[in-house]
């Protein structure tokens, strides 16, 4: 339970490893008020000797002051626009650093810190198709004509491999029209074998192995251009265009109601409120009471002066301004 993050530093040669229970639905708002405040931050959360499993970690990121790099991925509210708006406020509040998104997940920072000797590939899994909850596009093209669907997971299209591509094809319904909120997508052109794929998340390593799994295909990684793909339908499908002033208007809203009580601790809030509950009680009934705190509190807000607020709130302005 919990939305599990890790927080990594590397300062002088030195390295430092962090945990919180809570912290990844936002963990870009903790990192937008700049490299100062984002490395007091990780550091009051729970210091670790390890890594976490690598399916638990919903996100995370290195603050590499000798590098001056910010590498993360995290939710983003599952929205492009969001996630855009904060990358380019990001890209403000860290001047002169290198900001960019890890695409393989946690595998990809432990490479880049060197806890990793091999970065092994998931395990393919089929992509649901027909759900409400499915926000990835996968668009085909064969003998000029285009099909899509939508699938829980663009990823696992390509764990799926060039050889069972017609079963699963014939099994998912086609879609005439996309939905507003697209998180990731693939484009397979079968009259040339060609393919490609972009997301707002994480890839985890799935063009690892992509040879083996499709033989004599040319596979392109898109990063978040979303625009690749809508380049290649055009005409037959409209691809959702993240916008990045209503991303802005989020992002200043979420990040000022991050600093009350953010995602990442109301659960612990509550727990926290019913636990002092409980407690009153029982020494009202004089009993001795000892307080055991788990993982549900292993978090810690941030403690930004107001100064390091206006940083934000500029930087979001001054994108917003430039983007009119």
């Amino acid at each position: 339970m919990g939305s599990r993050a890790h927080y990594a530093t590397l300062q002088g040669g030195t390295f430092g490893l962090y945990y919180s229970q809570w912290g990844a639905h936002h963990l870009e708002l903790d990192l937008l008020p700049g490299p100062e405040p984002a490395t007091r931050f990780a550091r009051r959360q729970r210091e670790q000797s390890s890594w976490m499993w690598e399916g638990e970690c919903d996100g995370a990121c290195l603050i590499d002051h000798d590098e001056r790099r910010l590498l993360l991925f995290c939710h983003c509210d599952g929205d492009q626009s969001y996630r855009l708006a904060a990358l380019a406020t990001l890209a403000r509040t860290w001047p002169g650093w290198r900001v960019e998104w890890a695409y393989d997940g946690p595998q990809q920072i432990k490479v880049v810190v060197g806890h990793a000797a091999e970065v092994t590939p998931p395990s393919p899994q089929a992509p649901q198709a027909g759900e409400e909850w499915c926000d990835e596009l996968v668009t085909v093209i064969h003998q000029g004509r285009t099909r899509a669907y939508l699938v829980d997971s663009a990823a696992a299209v390509i764990g799926i491999g060039a050889r069972f591509l017609d079963d699963y094809l014939s099994a998912w319904p086609t879609i005439t029209s996309c939905p507003e909120k697209v998180v990731a997508g693939v484009h397979l052109d079968l009259d040339d074998q060609s393919a490609g794929i972009w997301t707002t998340s994480t890839l985890r390593g799935a063009l690892l192995d992509v040879g083996q799994r499709w033989p004599g295909w040319h596979w392109s990684n898109w990063g978040d251009r979303s625009a690749e793909q809508a380049r290649r339908v055009a005409g037959a499908l409209t691809v959702p265009e993240p916008d990045l002033a209503e991303g802005l208007r989020a992002l200043a809203a979420e990040f000022d109601r991050h600093q009350d009580v953010d995602s990442a601790t109301r659960s612990a809030s509550l727990l926290l409120g019913l636990t002092d509950i409980l407690i009153a009680g029982a020494r009202s009934s004089g009993l001795q009471v000892h307080v055991h705190t788990d993982n549900a509190f292993t978090h810690r807000p941030m403690d930004l002066t107001s100064d390091e607020k206006a940083v934000v709130h500029a930087a979001i302005a001054g994108v917003m301004t430039s983007c009119r």
